[in-house]
């Protein structure tokens, strides 16, 4: 029987996708001073990338996380959609990866840093405690078993991912539509759209790609968003732009141009919020207009600095966002990086806030990173007493998103190769 080493903190971490996997890696790292358990409520590593036709709950009446989709290839290249010390195995002729070439990536990195012995899979994580001696007491439901156990730990790196809780905008007498409403998060392939008139509410990435797919199916789609930045992109013959809806008014959708149309059905492209239901109110983070609080540099809980939780931010290179805050937030745990009292945290936090509102106009956005990334990260970094990431990174992420906005349907064509951390080649 193996003894336990109690002078090793004890470091739990909340999912196995791509944030959990990088966090495992690196708890697990020789000499790292750590043990890690990782609880994982799917029977795979991937997170959000691992395929389901199912929707609504699974077999064991607990919410279905991931959000794929049949057809779904990357928006990112893979030269920047890699985690620490490993890169892919290839194709050397794409960039762009099928969501099952990512997920067999993350199934080889998992494979090659001997990674599945700390995973407890199938473990749903029910409540998450803060205790008075500044440990973390932590209730999961063991699901092929059905049987709760109890956990105790150091600290807590939660790691499950932004794409699993779906935003529904108000529209004014939608109760009247009588076609189908679904959320990206539920859509699966197109087939079930043949011949029909679909509205798409959205212009991420999700509702660009799915509005393409969906016009391979429909007689006509109509995609209803107020982004400038793509009127000029050239969709599918049966696409059409349409402004935000406005209301339903006798069964029929009206925009706010005025025009209106019969729709069968209404998919909505609009996101996804953060939650967290099962930290206990003790844990002090609450969820306000999209802004998760309080936490510092977006990663690490004010009222309690041995949880972080990552990946928060969005618009910028997050495999490389992941593994950075990981290790950030590890040497604050080993006390290399001293945090700032709890008063200059959240004061500097809101000074951040503020200056950012600033900038973006509406609170809202604070997570939103796009071209404040590399301000970002640097800060990280400097505060962690890591290296910076690398230009190049952030020069093919932005390149990436540009070259998206002007050929959508043929961006993905396009061929990356790293030089060195300043320069990369493109081949179309």
């Amino acid at each position: 029987m193996v003894q336990e080493n109690t002078s090793m903190k004890k470091v739990a971490v909340i999912g196995a996708g791509a944030a959990g996997l990088t966090a495992t890696k690196r708890i697990t790292e020789l000499g790292s001073g750590f043990e890690c358990c990782t609880f994982e409520l799917s029977d795979n590593v991937g997170g959000t990338w691992v395929y389901t036709d199912k929707t609504g709950k699974d077999e064991y009446g607990v919410p279905v996380h991931s959000s794929m989709y049949q057809g779904l290839r990357t928006n990112l290249p893979k030269e920047i959609m890699e985690l620490p010390e490993l890169s892919h195995k290839g194709p050397e002729n794409r960039s762009y990866l099928t969501s099952a070439e990512i997920l067999q990536y993350f199934e080889d990195y998992a494979d090659h840093f001997n990674l599945r012995q700390y995973i407890k899979f199938r473990h749903y994580v029910k409540t998450i405690v803060p205790m008075p001696n500044g440990r973390w007491k932590i209730k999961v439901n063991d699901l092929k078993r059905q049987k709760d156990c109890i956990y105790y730990f150091d600290a807590v790196v939660m790691c499950i991912g932004n794409y699993s809780n779906p935003v529904i905008p108000k529209i004014d007498n939608i109760e009247n539509f009588n076609g189908v409403q679904m959320h990206s998060h539920d859509y699966k392939e197109p087939s079930k759209f043949k011949g029909q008139k679909v509205i798409v509410i959205g212009s991420g990435s999700s509702g660009l790609d799915i509005s393409c797919q969906i016009c391979g199916a429909a007689e006509t789609v109509y995609l209803s968003h107020h982004n400038d930045k793509i009127r000029t992109i050239q969709f599918p013959d049966n696409l059409e732009q349409k402004p935000d809806i406005e209301k339903i008014r006798d069964g029929k959708v009206v925009f706010a141009d005025g025009t209106e149309v019969s729709a069968d059905a209404i998919l909505y492209c609009t996101g996804y919020t953060y939650k967290y239901p099962f930290l206990d109110p003790e844990c002090k983070i609450t969820v306000e207009n999209m802004v998760v609080k309080p936490l510092y540099k977006h990663f690490i809980n004010i009222e309690h600095p041995t949880m972080c939780i990552i990946g928060i931010p969005r618009d910028c290179p997050g495999f490389t966002l992941f593994d950075l805050q990981v290790r950030c937030f590890l040497n604050t745990l080993k006390g290399t990086v001293q945090l700032p009292s709890k008063e200059s945290m959240y004061a500097e936090t809101e000074q951040e806030m503020s200056e950012r509102v600033k900038v973006i106009g509406k609170e809202k956005y604070y997570h939103i990173l796009n071209k404040y990334a590399k301000t970002y990260f640097d800060s990280v970094s400097e505060f962690g007493k890591l290296p910076f990431t690398k230009p190049v990174v952030f020069d093919i992420y932005f390149s990436g998103l540009e070259r998206a906005m002007k050929d959508f349907q043929n961006f993905r064509n396009r061929i990356y190769k790293l030089i060195n951390d300043q320069e990369y080649m493109v081949r179309e």
